[in-house]
């Protein structure tokens, strides 16, 4: 019997079944890869729309401050008419810091820049000294896919009494809840 063409067969099988299963392996990896770069940008987009929300709690920390120093500047000047109405005065402290901070929370925090933070479309009111802030946080990654984040931003009222008498911390009135991502 002559084995030479069985050979040449047997040969070009081995080589067929080489290079599929070589192409599967190249395959497996590049899926992998893959999924390895969408997730990385999955997690890169998770940070950045965190990143705008950070970005405007310390936008709001500079509103707060400077509520804090408008309304205790306009009390200490009516202090200075009337020394005897404190306890007006500090009606008008918390009056003018709630104005200042709701007629300028939006303007502060909105930024369409990409992180975009938007304040979600809610009444801007303090209940019991408290204002609940809901904001939204988008990020848009070069492959156009979106990573949006929810939060409340809560400001609380100062005592008067605190800020006249002793050194504050913006911090101690603001902070994040219910964070949804």
């Amino acid at each position: 019997m002559n084995n030479k063409g069985s050979t040449l067969v047997l040969l070009v099988i081995v080589i067929a079944l080489v290079m599929v299963l070589g192409v599967s392996v190249l395959n497996i990896v590049v899926k992998q890869y893959e999924i390895k770069m969408f997730n990385s940008e999955i997690k890169q987009s998770f940070y950045m729309a965190e990143t705008g929300l950070n970005e405007a709690y310390v936008r709001s920390c500079v509103l707060i401050n400077e509520s804090i120093q408008t309304a205790l500047q306009l009390t200490e000047d009516y202090l200075a008419i009337y020394p005897l109405n404190e306890t007006e005065a500090k009606d008008m402290f918390v009056t003018n810091y709630k104005q200042s901070i709701r007629l300028n929370i939006k303007s502060r925090i909105d930024t369409s820049l990409n992180p975009s933070v938007e304040t979600i479309n809610s009444p801007l009111l303090f209940y019991n000294n408290v204002l609940k802030v809901p904001l939204l946080s988008s990020y848009v990654n070069l492959g156009n896919n979106a990573k949006h984040m929810w939060v409340d931003l809560i400001i609380s009222v100062p005592e008067f009494s605190d800020i006249v008498d002793s050194g504050y911390d913006v911090k101690d009135y603001i902070e994040f809840d219910n964070w949804n991502s």
